[in-house]
């Protein structure tokens, strides 16, 4: 097939055959002018790559590069946002003979996302660019947005339904069916004359038809008493002296988009009587794949402006276009060009003239925006920029680079809505530890802040949001604990709306035996001819404690008299939230519950949209709740259960693999001698319920704490065993239980432990559960917890956390370095079986010919290693690089890796120097593992001639080549002892 690529294009049948490069490194390429060679080398496939991100893992793409010239060496090189997505398996430099060719092969790189970039063709003759794009396939919504329209539809008729079809087939014993018609139409007829009496809002709020629900979107009307700001801010736009960029900032859905809608407003208005300015929305979120943030925004440019057809404006549109493309290939490189800086220049000489049009670039920006001015009689644009904040850190600094490079013109102004953190967080994530505030000083002239909510407008806001509706009277229960954000107001409210609703028909619903089922004064559901006592105040509690105190409704859910304790208690709650909720329950009085469980049965089935409201409104600093997952009404925990029982399965297997494919551990057992190699259920079927797997870094513990959690899941007999990092659990969610109760069992009392809680928090994070479905479960003792990593459990929490596990009923198994735990049985983990891991890397060599006599010193403690041993087999590019001499392993392995390391874009002598300095002072430590954010371990590579800014990026490098494993977030080792202390003597 490449042959028959080679003669349409035109070349020569004769190809070399596809190969895939080694990764042994090249010397600097010779650099000749563009203009002494006849032909290049290019890639065959002149259309845009396009690799599928959910392949990406697993999948390879070969890209074949021609020489229709003489023999040329040339370099393959990915620029763009996609630089760190994708690499080459096996090196990305190659010598193509005169008339061949050669196949470099794509596979993922170090952190696999969707994006576009280019593969860059470097050669002594000339460049080529071919374009790359990762793409995410669609969501299921995304394919089938009409999906959750049916969902509701079908849940709509599945509740309306049966009360339907029973009234239907049930015949009144006392009365006629016409005087019940009768009843009914004058009950129907009083409600509707009751509701026209309702008092209407006298301003405009955004309600659904029929006064349902309220619209989450966002509105033109000042409903929030800002006006005084959008008339300032018009005037500011208007008036001052540009260029300027205006920074509106605010946190989720604190109005920042009505703000800019309601400015918009404002300035149209002031235009109907003095034409000035023209206006441009653009949402750089829909274009975040795009290379370069110019194009996009000038598109928005000429459509809003109406401009799309004129010549003149498309003309300049499509140089532009031309001039970005050519800068694109010098400005997102992150390499140094000083070997290839003559081919690049030779290549603006032929093709885009890059100089030349850099320095016009300005003047086509420029006339652009003059000639959409002029076509609009205006003077000045104002360009209003929403949702930056929702854009990746490239996104984000590239649109905000741009404003100061490309738009710092005397008739611009820009008014950005975005949120302060993601900003910060991108230009961190891009610039290290320079001063983000200096950074945004020199390109936001104007910030300004998102008023707070006053108390007062709040109070008014609320009560608009519920004239007329059947939760009015919950007001005072949702003032003292509703947070002051508008979208979580509405939100919350729209939800109470829903399951006031849900409540009031289970309320008045009618059985199968003609009785009214009623709500009685505790909230339980009895039958009987009056109307119970059911509160909306008391279902408006319970919601809110599930969205703003989760650590509170946990324990409602397991002690439903809390909500009556609440209100009798006389001290006040440490909480503010709850503290609030409390004082408002002592005013219901009697109203409160004695047993709140049907109105949590209620709230437990509920949507919850405001899980984002406790993300983003405590103060707390507590992680948000994950979505609900939903239960069946009869098994209550059987839906959850399965449904995180295949999570966990998902998850186990992308961590472990195929199982068939590993080998049996070798492990020594507490009290014996003699270590040996035992299978997985020889492990499970000894264990007393309570397994710590200890040993030294890179022995295998994780991987076979992974395995047992596996072997567990698949006859789970109703428990899941679950896989956790210790660093999941949090210190802030370490919270005392209260007393108990006087002749409380104790097995109710399990799920008041603190370390419960944080591991019903580590729960939610880890696998999408609700944190009352999390603790729910820990409470019944319906998981097998396989906890990872003992090291990093924090130390203040480790010793109370070690004496709840060891007698807590919940099987645990545990990995550590610890050698032993009280309640804990030891099991020594030393690595693989010797013979059969050197039988698979010797038919790894046989099956590249060569011979195993030529790696001398590969030892029984070296192939007993997982670590090095998954390395050898998972990358076996390094066989090519073996020389045809013997060689003794460890040094050869360990220059090599360095080797590697450096060529990654690193100078050789610092990465040496820098690496072996760490492993001396490991040895003199005596330490297996060393932080990477570790300042001394930083200071150490920086003295090396390592570059702050490359610290991360070199040891991520290092994990590629084979030298280090990250065992843990930010923490690694070198992977074997041996290769360690090599490096260590080598200073």
């Amino acid at each position: 097939m490449i042959a028959a690529g080679l003669i349409a294009a035109g070349y020569p049948a004769r190809a070399a055959p596809p190969m895939t490069v080694s990764v042994a490194p090249v010397g600097p390429l010779r650099v000749a002018s563009v203009r002494e060679a006849v032909a290049s080398p290019e890639f065959l496939d002149e259309d845009r790559l396009s690799i599928a991100l959910e392949r990406l893992p697993t999948g390879t793409w070969p890209v074949v590069v021609v020489n229709p010239g003489p023999a040329a060496d040339v370099e393959v090189r990915v620029a763009g946002p996609i630089a760190d997505a994708i690499a080459f398996k096996g090196g990305n430099r190659a010598r193509v003979p005169a008339g061949g060719a050669v196949t470099f092969t794509v596979i993922r790189g170090t952190r696999p996302h969707a994006g576009t970039g280019q593969l860059v063709l470097v050669s002594a003759a000339g460049v080529d660019r071919l374009r790359v794009a990762v793409t995410a396939q669609p969501s299921l919504l995304q394919r089938y947005p009409f999906l959750p329209y049916a969902g509701g539809f079908l849940l709509l008729v599945l509740i309306v339904a049966p009360p339907l079809l029973r009234r239907r087939g049930r015949h009144a014993p006392l009365q006629p069916q016409e005087q019940e018609t009768e009843e009914q139409v004058e009950t129907t007829e009083a409600e509707a004359a009751g509701e026209e009496a309702l008092p209407w809002p006298t301003t405009q709020v955004p309600v659904a038809s029929e006064g349902f629900t309220h619209s989450d979107e966002p509105v033109r009307e000042d409903e929030l008493n800002r006006a005084a700001y959008v008339r300032q801010l018009a005037a500011l736009a208007r008036e001052a002296t540009p260029p300027m960029v205006v920074g509106v900032f605010g946190e989720w859905g604190t109005g920042k988009t009505s703000m800019l809608l309601q400015l918009r407003r404002q300035l149209e208005q002031l235009d109907e009587q003095d034409p000035k300015c023209a206006y441009v929305w653009f949402d750089p979120w829909r274009h975040q794949h795009e290379d370069n943030p110019v194009l996009p925004l000038l598109h928005a440019i000429v459509n809003d402006l109406g401009l799309r057809n004129r010549e003149n404006v498309r003309r300049t549109l499509r140089t532009i276009s031309d001039v970005l493309g050519s800068l694109v290939l010098s400005a997102t490189l992150r390499v140094n060009l000083s070997d290839v800086r003559q081919s690049i220049e030779d290549y603006d000489d032929q093709h885009f003239r890059i100089r030349t049009e850099r320095t016009r670039l300005e003047e086509y920006l420029g006339f652009l925006i003059d000639a959409a001015l002029a076509a609009k009689g205006r003077e000045r644009l104002v360009v209003f920029v929403d949702d930056l904040d929702r854009c990746d850190a490239d996104r984000i600094t590239g649109l905000l680079e741009s404003l100061k490079l490309h738009f710092n013109r005397h008739n611009c102004v820009f008014v950005l809505g975005v949120a302060k953190g993601p900003l910060i967080a991108a230009v961190r994530e891009k610039y290290g530890e320079e001063p983000v505030g200096d950074y945004l000083d020199k390109i936001i002239q104007f910030p300004f802040e998102m008023p707070r909510m006053a108390e007062a407008d709040f109070e008014l806001y609320l009560d608009r949001l519920l004239a007329g509706k059947e939760i009015a009277p919950a007001s005072g229960m949702l003032k003292c604990a509703l947070p002051r954000n508008p979208r979580s107001i509405k939100r919350f409210v729209n939800v109470l709306i829903l399951q006031d609703r849900v409540a009031r028909e289970v309320r008045d619903s009618v059985g199968d035996d003609g009785q009214r089922h009623v709500w009685d004064r505790h909230g339980g559901v009895t039958t009987g001819t009056s109307r119970g006592r059911y509160d909306v105040s008391i279902l408006a509690a319970v919601l809110l404690l599930r969205d703003r105190a989760p650590e509170t409704y946990a324990r409602l859910t397991e002690e439903p008299s809390l909500l009556r304790r609440l209100a009798e208690s006389v001290e006040e709650p440490a909480d503010v939230t709850v503290a609030g909720i409390a004082g408002e329950l002592r005013g219901l009085g009697e109203q409160v519950p004695h047993d709140a469980g049907s109105y949590i049965d209620l709230v437990r089935d509920s949507p919850q949209p405001s899980d984002v409201l406790v993300a983003e409104s405590q103060d707390d600093g507590r992680p948000a709740v994950a979505p609900w997952i939903s239960r069946q009404e009869e098994l209550p925990l059987r839906g959850p259960l399965d449904d995180l029982a295949g999570l966990v399965r998902e998850q186990l297997n992308r961590r472990v693999g195929d199982d068939g494919a590993l080998i049996d551990p070798v492990v020594r057992f507490g009290g014996e001698d003699a270590s040996r190699a035992r299978g997985l259920d020889e492990i499970l079927s000894a264990r007393t319920g309570k397994l710590l797997l200890t040993g030294a870094a890179g022995t295998g513990k994780s991987v076979l704490a992974a395995r047992l959690a596996r072997r567990l899941s698949e006859n789970r007999d109703g428990h899941v065993p679950v896989f956790l990092p210790f660093a999941q659990l949090k210190p802030e969610h370490i919270v005392q239980a209260p007393p108990p109760r006087a002749g409380q069992p104790t097995a109710y009392r399990a799920g008041h432990s603190p370390y419960e809680r944080a591991l019903a928090h580590a729960l939610a994070a880890e696998y999408g559960l609700s944190l009352v479905n999390a603790n729910a479960m820990l409470v019944r003792r319906r998981f097998v917890l396989v906890l990872d990593g003992l090291e990093t459990l924090v130390p203040e929490i480790r010793d109370g956390f070690l004496e709840w596990a060891g007698r807590t009923e919940h099987d645990v198994i545990m990995t550590g370095r610890a050698a032993s735990v009280p309640g804990f049985e030891a099991v020594e983990v030393i690595g693989v079986v010797a013979s059969e891991a050197r039988g698979r890397v010797e038919t790894l060599l046989s099956g590249r010919q060569v011979e195993p006599d030529r790696l001398l010193g590969l030892t029984s403690e070296l192939l007993g290693s997982p670590v090095l041993l998954a390395v050898l087999i998972g990358a076996p590019e390094w066989i090519d690089d073996l020389p045809r001499e013997p060689v003794r392993f460890v040094p050869w392995y360990a220059e090599r890796t360095l080797a590697a390391t450096a060529a990654a874009g690193f100078d050789a002598g610092a990465v040496a120097e820098g690496l072996r300095e760490i492993a001396a002072e490991m040895t003199r430590r005596r330490t297996e593992t060393f932080p990477g954010d570790d300042p001394d371990v930083r200071a150490t590579l920086r003295r090396a001639g390592v570059r702050p800014m490359d610290v991360s990026p070199l040891l991520q490098a290092a994990v590629g080549a084979g030298l280090l494993r990250q065992c843990e977030p930010h923490v690694f080792h070198f992977v074997h002892r041996q290769v360690r202390e090599h490096l260590a003597g080598r200073r």
